[in-house]
């Protein structure tokens, strides 16, 4: 193998293409189909909405809609009835837009879905005006669209009978997602309830604020035993409005009464309950409270001489704590195939023709297989609220025979109710505080008071799901106060925030926000100072106004770089991939200048007005204003032009169940004035339902583009059909195909250009709920039963042995293993750090192996770690036999060179995981875990003989005793995944695990008849997974046979600056024998 030096290559400027990303932008569809931009029907991988729920009050439901990014309602459509809605949305931040991939819809699972009537939901991402929500339901329904209190989030109150105006949206707004309301209207009360029904009124801010405070105070009460303290309290807070802490409200004066003797109140108290919230995680704690107190007002007396809790005792199960949580675990699967066959042919009509010219030169664009599995739970309880997300991605290339794996999304946010304190950890997003979307670590909040909460936060920004953790050694540091609502309806933030690369400082800035919300207007704030450049970054403003007859005006100002100033800008166009390689040839001054003079500003005004006509049309338009400022030219990167003023106009026609109920149409017409050219566009858009579960929408779009300092004419003509049809409620498949011809002329230069797209998705979506005495909770037993609400302890007197029966705190297991195993580790050598000129190929293959091992796994039964686990091995053996080809290619080695050795070696490695019991039923168990995994190979290549034409390099062969070369990899990988357990059988039970890895490689090779030893190190991800088939011989020994794969890729830089693509994998089968103890 041949050790070239670096070979310098200047990377392109990627201004041009931030230039044409925010002319897209704002422009939306306006050049959609008469630029470059495609339209494709692809699932969204990164995506726009984080999740989505219902809640049900008798005849009305509140649904959330809650996004990664931020969003602006601007209007919806038909106004406040029908059985489609349309929810126009802005994207508040450029980055969000930048990063969005070119898709045609992103499908919404909605849990309890069925409870309000809704049908589908879904986010459109390809109209012109921006997202578009859009929510179908099985018949019409009265609705009402609200943004409040974020700009993360939409809410739609729904009355699938009657006007939305009876129901209670201030009380909804203001419960968390499993909260119940009152019952329906006609419910009697008994005259022992202290409530009355009254008539329904609406509570202000400070209402609320104050009965949030007075039921903190009427917990602490009841800890401590003042009865008749809480009582008085709850009392008062009873003669509110109905609310989202009535419930508890009521709960609470019940157990109140109960322990200070007062049955008689307490039970009236429980009936009430009953007759109010008749479904809910309260309502059987309640039933069995009020089952307790009837238990015990008719049975005979126990007698003396039979202890608590024996075998002849009276049943307790009633009266005792029950410590519930609610539970539920929903998501998707999706799959998607992307084909887009593309012919382009160019003729240049000054010269003549050429008979031998291919008339259609052929290219396919795209030939790939999405999958997209979005999984998410929540556990909830009187102590603790627990939830967790993973959104995970294949995507496999099949024009290059690649495989992709990304993750999105993979968090876990735990809350504890008593403090407001909540921990967020894993790859997240985030659009407050100077975050700029995901990152992955932690953020720790705490509310402390309704008017203030502190947060603090530190992790890694992810430019990308396909990038490993702490990619780049990059971190960040922010804390940040939010400022409840104050003058009515604003809130307020200020924050500070630090990133670094390595030791290099690469953003430092401090900023404040605010928003303000009421029932016809919002705005939006954002000030962002770089305090290391000293440059502002950003200037945002934006505002929703809603008059009485639903027109709604918005208007934004917005001024900010593109992208934001980070010492990172400074490598665009240059030909380094860190800032420490950059750093060998630059001061870190002129490092910070060229940073400065990579960014440019963008700098835009927008302002848009709808009206609907009648029920059934709408009419829309709006006008934007942009310019983006030029770039200096410096470090050997050429400078880019200002594009001046740039001009978009464009009004909309919408009509909604013109021809039959549900259907759509709208036309639309754009102009952009460029620095370069003028376009024109006519959009004509619709959805016919054929039948309640099929529908088709036909598009077509015109587009024509005129320059101003050329002669270019450019005709687009785009036809598309997308057909949807909902299988069942869980099973939806969508079909588009559509085609694009655009015919343009240049300098007399003619280029015709016929793209056929197609796309086919399904989607399953999937879930489950329900309510466990802590055995299926996500957080420990100890901490889900709620003080507050704990029964009267034991009888004091008694022996301890008596109250407490002997229970193991913890499960360990423990045993041995023999894996037989087969491993490949292959790389590609590179001239230089771009990866274009490939110099050398070296494979590893049939890497043999024979390993012991000892393993491990302790869970915690009882106590404050209760549902946590931790488990690992550590193992070592040698590698047997295998073998190496050696490529060497031209001209870096000429002529080409393949040479085979004999290998073999040695291996260790080792793991630990800690993690947590999601789910665990009596067959079934269901945890997650992260973990730290250590892996070393050291591999000896011997004898080589040549297989190609080189005369020179092992000719003559060499023999079997000579060692030619040696490869030692060391991985640390981080690791987070998922771990089920289920019994088959009484005896016969399965596991299987898998994991997301990110790694850090450590390489030595080392060529002992050419250039000695080469270190190198990298970084990249992969993945684990691991399943056996365990036999259980008796209570405590089982055997069991399984099967593991590791694999991970990565790309290093050796001592020569040089890069190294890495593929690694180990797989094999293995067999097993442990003990269990407790």
């Amino acid at each position: 193998m041949s050790a070239c030096s670096r070979l310098p290559l200047v990377q392109p400027s990627a201004i041009a293409a931030v230039r044409l990303s925010l002319v897209l932008c704002v422009a939306g569809s306006c050049v959609f189909g008469v630029s470059i931009r495609r339209v494709q029907a692809q699932p969204v991988i990164d995506q726009f909405v984080s999740s989505a729920d219902v809640t049900t009050v008798g005849n009305c439901s509140l649904l959330r809609i809650n996004f990664h990014v931020r969003v602006r309602y601007t209007g919806h459509f038909p106004q406040d009835h029908g059985d489609q809605l349309s929810i126009n949305l802005q994207l508040v931040d450029r980055e969000a837009i930048l990063a969005r991939r070119l898709v045609r819809r992103e499908g919404i699972r909605v849990e309890r879905a069925q409870s309000s009537g809704l049908q589908d939901v879904y986010l459109a991402l390809d109209e012109a005006k921006g997202p578009v929500l859009i929510a179908q339901f099985a018949s019409s329904v009265a609705y009402q669209v609200v943004q409040s209190g974020s700009f993360e989030s939409i809410a739609i109150v729904i009355a699938r009978k009657g006007p939305v105006s009876a129901c209670k949206i201030g009380a909804f707004l203001a419960s968390p997602p499993d909260s119940r309301g009152p019952t329906q209207k006609g419910s009697t009360i008994p005259p022992s309830s202290v409530r009355r029904e009254g008539p329904q009124q609406s509570l202000s801010e400070t209402d609320i604020r104050l009965i949030e405070g007075a039921m903190d105070e009427a917990r602490a009460a009841i800890r401590k035993g003042n009865f008749s303290g809480a009582i008085a309290i709850l009392r008062r807070l009873l003669k509110y409005p109905e609310n989202s802490s009535s419930a508890e409200a009521q709960e609470l004066l019940g157990v109140a009464y109960q322990k200070s003797g007062q049955t008689a109140a307490a039970q009236a108290e429980y009936e009430d309950y009953l007759r109010r919230y008749q479904s809910g995680e309260g309502n059987e704690r309640v039933r069995q409270r009020l089952a307790a107190i009837l238990t015990a007002s008719s049975a005979p007396e126990r007698p003396r001489d039979v202890p608590a809790g024996g075998p002849d005792a009276l049943p307790i199960k009633a009266a005792a704590p029950t410590g519930e949580t609610r539970w539920s675990v929903s998501g998707s699967a999706s799959t998607t195939f992307i084909t887009n066959d593309s012919t382009n042919a160019v003729k240049d009509l000054s010269t003549a023709p050429n008979p031998n010219a291919d008339a259609d030169a052929h290219r396919v664009h795209q030939n790939t297989l999405l999958t997209n599995i979005d999984v998410f739970g929540t556990a909830d309880n009187d102590r603790v609220r627990t939830k967790f997300k993973l959104a995970f991605t294949h995507e496999r290339q099949f024009d290059t025979s690649t495989d992709k794996y990304g993750v999105s999304t993979a968090q876990v946010d735990y809350t504890l109710k008593e403090a407001d304190a909540t921990l967020r950890v894993g790859r997240q997003s985030r659009n407050t505080g100077g975050v700029i979307g995901r990152f992955d670590g932690a953020v720790l909040s705490w509310q402390q008071s309704p008017a203030i909460r502190f947060n603090v936060l530190a992790g890694s920004p992810n430019w990308s799901r396909f990038d490993a953790p702490f990619k780049d050694n990059k971190s960040l540091y922010g804390a940040s106060i939010d400022f409840g609502k104050i003058l009515g309806g604003l809130e307020t933030s200020v924050y500070l925030i630090t990133q670094y690369d390595r030791n290099i400082i690469d953003r430092q800035a401090v900023g404040a926000e605010f928003r303000y919300f009421d029932s016809n207007k919002s705005v939006l704030g954002t000030i962002d100072y770089d305090t290391y450049f000293r440059q502002l970054n950003a200037a945002i403003f934006s505002g929703t106004y809603t008059l009485e007859d639903k027109s709604v005006f918005n208007a934004s100002v917005d001024y900010r770089k593109v992208p934001y100033l980070s010492t990172w800008n400074a490598l665009q166009g240059q030909p380094f991939l860190t800032l420490y390689d950059m750093m060998k040839f630059n001061t870190a001054a002129e490092i910070k200048q060229f940073a400065i003079d990579r960014t440019p500003t963008f700098e835009s005004a927008m302002i848009s007005y709808s009206k609907p006509l009648n029920e059934n049309w709408q009419v829309s338009t709006d006008a934007t204003v942009t310019n983006l400022t030029g770039t200096l030219p410096s470090g050997g990167v050429d400078g880019t032009p200002a594009s001046g003023l740039e001009y978009y106009l464009s009004a909309q026609l919408t009509g909604n169940s013109i021809f039959a109920p549900g259907d759509l149409f709208m036309g639309a017409v754009r102009y952009a004035s460029l620095a370069d050219s003028n376009i024109y566009v006519l959009d004509f858009n619709s959805r016919y339902p054929v039948t309640p579960n099929l529908a088709i929408s036909p598009r077509l779009r015109l587009g024509y583009r005129a320059g101003t300092r050329t002669d270019l004419k450019e005709y687009t003509i785009l036809p598309s059909i997308l057909g949807t049809y909902l299988w069942s409620k869980e099973i939806s498949m969508e079909t588009e195909i559509g085609y694009r011809f655009v015919d343009s002329t240049l300098a007399n230069i003619k280029s015709t250009t016929k793209d056929l797209f197609a796309t086919v998705t399904l989607r399953h979506d999937f879930g489950a709920d329900g309510v466990t005495k802590c055995q299926a909770s996500m957080v420990s037993c100890a901490w889900a039963r709620p003080a507050a609400l704990d029964g009267p302890s034991q009888d004091a007197g008694l022996p301890v042995k008596s109250q407490f029966s002997p229970f193991a705190s913890y499960a360990i297991e423990t045993g041995l293993r023999y894996w037989y195993s087969s491993g490949q580790n292959r790389y590609r050598y590179f001239a230089d750090q771009t990866g274009t000129a490939q110099v050398s190929r070296l494979a590893y293959g049939g890497l043999t192996g024979h390993s012991g091992e000892m393993f491990f796994r302790v869970d915690a039964l009882d106590g404050p770690f209760t549902n946590m686990f931790v488990k690992g091995y550590v193992g070592a053996g040698k590698i047997s036999s295998g073998s190496l080809v050696d490529e060497d290619f031209a001209p870096f080695v000429n002529p080409s060179s393949k040479t085979v050795s004999s290998a073999s070696g040695q291996l260790q490695y080792a793991n630990l995981d800690v993690g947590f019991n999601l789910l665990e039923m009596e067959r079934f168990r269901l945890g997650a875990f992260v973990g730290y995994h250590y892996w070393t190979e050291t591999v000896d290549a011997r004898g080589c003989t040549q297989l190609g034409a080189n005369p020179v390099i092992c000719a003559p062969a060499l023999g079997p005793a000579v060692k030619v070369v040696t490869e030692q990899d060391h991985w640390h990988t981080g690791h987070a995944g998922i771990a089920l357990e289920t019994r088959l059988w009484d005896r016969l039970s399965w596991q299987a695990e898998v994991a997301y890895a990110w790694t850090r490689q450590n390489a030595t090779d080392t060529h002992y008849f050419t250039f000695g030893r080469d270190p190198a190190s990298g970084s990249g991800s992969g993945f684990q997974t691991e399943t056996v088939l365990n036999y259980q011989l008796t209570d405590s020994f089982r055997l069991g046979i399984g099967g593991r794969w590791w694999h991970l890729s990565t790309d290093s830089v050796d001592s020569f600056n040089q890069l190294l693509r890495y593929t690694t994998e180990r797989y094999g089968v293995f067999v097993q024998g442990s003990y269990k103890f407790n």
